[in-house]
């Protein structure tokens, strides 16, 4: 029946493998959680899809209408920046044009309006 009175240097010995595995297991936690988390991880921009609602009655023509009118809204805003781009001066009109093209390049999901 020594585990009910047992000698200093067995306490002692538990204590420090008690102790140890403790500090051990905290230890392993945050570790873990550190190497989980990427560094310098920030959250992507949500994608905001808007959808235009149309009544259930809409028909084909009007569907063709809405798109004939919403590509002409954009070569009209697309005319209106060539226009502006011709009116800078050299260097500044250089890198306009490149954005201007790189935007028109762009697919339409991926164009800021």
């Amino acid at each position: 029946m020594s585990f009910l009175a047992p000698s200093p240097a067995e306490v002692r010995r538990r204590r420090i493998l008690v102790g140890g595995g403790s500090v051990f297991a905290t230890v392993a936690i945050a570790a873990a959680f550190f190497a989980g988390r990427p560094a310098n991880y920030m959250r992507p921009d949500p994608v905001i899809i808007f959808v235009d609602s149309w009544s259930a009655k809409r028909d084909r023509e009007d569907a063709l209408e809405t798109r004939a009118s919403d590509k002409a809204q954009l070569e009209a805003k697309l005319a209106e920046s060539r226009a502006y781009i011709a009116t800078l001066p050299p260097e500044k009109r250089k890198l306009a044009q490149a954005e201007y093209d790189r935007y028109v390049a762009a697919s339409p999901k991926d164009r800021i309006s």
